[in-house]
């Protein structure tokens, strides 16, 4: 065993002491002074299953995992002085190009979001942002290492879609540090919410993170007990039509669970896999031809819906026309949702069980109308 692969070992056996026995760490960038990793603390996380963080004598660790595998991806440390390697941050974060709208929500939530200085789009951003102080540096697919270098960021947020995207090495190589924001992988409304503590550490407001997680899910909790003492909501199904395919949520995924908390009918809920359920449109309408409630169809009017496909009028939904969708929110939604999880379960709950929430109005989502 060389040198490289001993570190790589002793370092992961100290983990595997503080809690993180399931865990087979595979990342290529390991940390340096493993003498120092005496006095640790790691903290205790409810509901998110892709990150860690543990507390050492002169910094933070954060982890990020692979829910499924339970493997490390990605390490980081966050201390008062940088520790000179490609991994590592001081607490002085000022300047932030942020990949996705969803790490915006949580720096907005934080109070934090005059350091951004880069995004992937001004297209896609719930509110506008000075075209003069922030930079466009297009997707992870197709921006080049020249529009980040002009936004001059302190880190870059991604959030992995593709973990080995060239850009990613290019990055690296102009020694311009990335993070990788994993909360889109949690199944969970409260662990993406969760997900605020890791941005609390990166900008030193650790109390402030916690409270807003503990307020968030209070509410959260208030709403689904509200609800699970009502009848079954009406049947519904979710999705959307793309090409020749029908993608609605599987019976583990993060919008299933929304369902269950919010006491629906949902038909898939009996399904397994924490992704999309394929269906072709033949299957789908044979499922859905009674079903009550269509949600989330990519469509703000009911003409567009039918311009999809006319074989739509087939299902009762489309009949009755209780159809509902975000489309006239999308980009607050996206935005938002996964750090204001009690609004869209709201939401949901007035839908279903409007008679609990009379003198509330919709957050996100609105009835699809006929033109």
């Amino acid at each position: 065993m060389n040198k490289k692969s001993s570190l790589f070992t002793l370092f992961y056996g100290v983990l595997l002491f503080v809690g993180l026995s399931s865990c087979k760490a595979e990342t290529k960038k390991e940390f340096a002074e493993v003498g120092s990793l005496i006095s640790k603390d790691t903290v205790e996380i409810e509901f998110a299953e892709a990150f860690q963080i543990v507390y050492h004598n002169n910094f933070t660790e954060i982890l990020i995992l692979d829910p499924t595998t339970k493997e490390v991806i990605q390490n980081y440390k966050i201390g008062k002085e940088e520790q000179g390697l490609y991994n590592s941050f001081t607490h002085n974060i000022e300047r932030v190009v942020a990949m996705s709208t969803t790490q915006i929500g949580m720096m907005r939530k934080l109070a934090v979001d005059d350091k951004v200085c880069g995004v992937s789009g001004f297209k896609y951003l719930c509110h506008p942002m000075s075209q003069a102080n922030v930079v466009e540096v297009g997707d992870m697919g197709s921006a080049d290492a020249e529009s980040f270098m002009s936004a001059n960021p302190d880190v870059v947020l991604y959030s992995g879609f593709n973990l080995h995207a060239p850009i990613l090495s290019k990055l690296e190589q102009a020694n311009l540090k990335t993070f990788l924001i994993y909360e889109w992988k949690e199944t969970h409304p409260l662990g993406r919410a969760e997900w605020i503590k890791v941005f609390g550490v990166l900008f030193q407001k650790e109390q402030e993170a916690n409270s807003i997680y503990d307020e968030i899910k209070k509410q959260y909790f208030d709403i689904q007990e509200k609800l699970s003492q009502e009848e079954k909501g009406a049947s519904a199904f979710s999705g959307t039509y793309y090409g020749d395919v029908f993608n609605v949520p599987a019976g583990d995924s993060y919008m299933a669970q929304l369902f269950k908390d919010a006491n629906i009918n949902y038909i898939y809920s009996e399904t397994s896999g924490t992704g999309s359920l394929m269906l072709s449109l033949e299957r789908l309408i044979t499922d859905n031809k009674d079903t009550e409630v269509w949600l989330n169809p990519s469509a703000s009017t009911k003409t567009e819906l039918l311009n999809q496909s006319e074989k739509f009028e087939l299902m009762k939904a489309v009949k009755t026309g209780k159809i509902y969708s975000y489309t006239q929110k999308t980009n607050c939604f996206w935005e938002n949702s996964p750090i204001e999880p009690h609004k869209v379960l709201e939401d949901l709950g007035k839908i279903f069980h409007p008679l609990l929430f009379e003198n509330r109005t919709l957050n996100y989502y609105s009835l699809v109308t006929d033109e």
